[in-house]
């Protein structure tokens, strides 16, 4: 009996029962450690490969017909990514790519490639097997040996345009409340070739109430002398965001001053005038109606030759030009086109990437001159600045004819005023077709060049962000 009291408090040994239960405390805490951490490390890992591949396709969301296999493509073939990680597959691969026209707050599917503005990458669960599964079994009671890690990543284009005069018109195909006509878009090729008209406040066709079709500086500046110099500046100083502010006010006599620098026809200390100041014809629905926008291409090219090059005919190479085309004509510059769409700068590719197009290569330079009147804007297309500052390389003062558009959703967005709106990366390159006459006649032509997006305009910059 007494030796069963005497075993009874005998605690020798507790300190080794103590120790035990820490260790395997211990063990268990290492092993949630050890494999939470590679948890962790794989998870990172997927989400920087969901990033990159997001943001990468979402480079390619330029509205541009194949804006979507392209983004699609990068996205899941371009880039390679692994990890030692998972055990059945070392390579992380993506399981869907979807598009959006909106992301926040609700997530609306895009519908086409003009309306696919957002990229959501989703990548395939990749597992992971727990090297500590028994340990963790003991220590936890948790039966899993195994855990899914699912990532993704959304992205959407965020360019900015540098040196783009302070301009905008509103979007044709912008119906109203989000709707979209990709047909009356102006960024669709088909309409390459046609005039817009700009008209000015207060005319009765105005693009958005209170503006002239103008936007503020990128410094928020509106002013009448800082739009004038914004808009005759060979290069416009700043950038503009995916957001721009419009600008109120017709500020007529000061553009009118500003883009009649382009042409040698003002009486300011503006330079560089364009190597070429003919006016060309209007389009004949916009010389029948004074209120409609938008015209249709068909302009008397064979009248303006004939007229403007000593009764000549409209060369071969100018059959169904537009009036930017026989510019360039005129000029000397070869060029390739593809019906009214055209390339210019000529890529040194032409033949590979664009086989659709044709080089026009001009046998001479032609600019029009009419040596019984030296001053006649109509006729005359030799500028008669003796500014010492003027282009001497037609190669480079050409580009004083084009102009970078933004196009508004006016309807959508409610235009109006001297408010902030987003752009959507959706400019224009216009060719100005004439010089601006004075109020109340102060109305600003252009054709349709092309639309504008970081693949084929230096100064559109293809920034992308992450939304998600």
């Amino acid at each position: 009996m007494r030796n069963q009291r005497n075993l009874l408090r005998d605690d020798r040994g507790g300190v080794a029962v103590f120790g035990a239960m820490v260790a395997l405390t211990a063990i268990g805490a290492g092993a949630v450690a050890v494999d939470v951490g590679r948890m962790t490390v794989l998870r990172s890992q997927m989400q920087n490969a969901a990033d990159a591949r997001a943001m990468a396709a979402a480079v390619q969301l330029d509205g541009r017909d194949g804006a979507q296999d392209r983004a699609r493509a990068v996205a899941e073939d371009v880039m390679i990514h692994g990890s030692a990680i998972p055990e059945d597959d070392h390579e992380i691969q993506v399981a869907a790519v979807e598009f959006y026209s909106q992301y926040t707050p609700t997530k609306v599917k895009a519908t086409s490639d003009q309306d696919a503005v957002f990229v959501e990458v989703v990548l395939e669960a990749r597992q992971v097997d727990f090297l500590f599964e028994p340990v963790l079994d003991m220590v936890s009671g948790n039966d899993a040996d195994t855990a899914q890690i699912t990532t993704y990543a959304a992205a959407g284009p965020d360019p900015f345009i540098c040196h783009a005069p302070p301009l905008m018109i509103c979007d044709y195909g912008d119906q109203g409340g989000g709707v979209h006509s990709w047909d009356d878009d102006l960024r669709n090729p088909v309409h390459a070739g046609k005039q817009v008209r700009l008209k000015e406040q207060g005319s009765g066709g105005t693009w958005a109430p209170g503006n002239f079709g103008l936007l503020a500086l990128p410094d928020g500046s509106s002013g009448a002398s800082d739009l004038e110099a914004a808009l005759a500046a060979l290069l416009p100083e700043d950038c503009y965001e995916l957001d721009v502010t419009t600008a109120t006010g017709s500020k007529t006599q000061k553009i009118v001053d500003a883009m009649n620098a382009r042409f040698d026809l003002t009486g300011n200390p503006w330079p560089y005038p364009a190597p070429d100041v003919i006016n060309y014809p209007r389009d004949s629905n916009l010389i029948s109606s004074t209120t409609e926008k938008l015209g249709n291409a068909d302009w008397d090219a064979e009248g303006y030759w004939s007229a403007k090059h000593n009764g000549d005919d409209l060369p071969d190479d100018l059959d169904g030009a537009t009036r930017y085309q026989v510019y360039l004509y005129e000029l000397g510059l070869p060029y390739a086109r593809d019906g009214k769409q055209t390339l210019y700068p000529v890529p040194a590719n032409l033949a590979e990437d664009y086989p659709d197009y044709e080089l026009v290569t001009p046998t001479v330079a032609a600019v029009p001159v009419n040596a019984a009147n030296q001053h006649d804007p109509n006729y005359d297309g030799e500028p008669r600045s003796t500014n010492p500052t003027a282009y001497a390389d037609v190669t480079k003062d050409y580009s004083r004819r084009l102009v970078q558009v933004v196009q508004l959703q006016c309807t959508t967005l409610d235009v109006k005023g001297k408010h902030e709106y987003p752009t959507q990366a959706n400019y224009l390159e216009i060719f100005i077709t004439e010089n601006m006459q004075n109020p109340p006649n102060a109305d600003l032509y252009g054709e349709v060049v092309r639309s504008l997006s970081p693949t084929n305009n230096p100064e559109f910059h293809a920034n992308v962000k992450l939304i998600r």
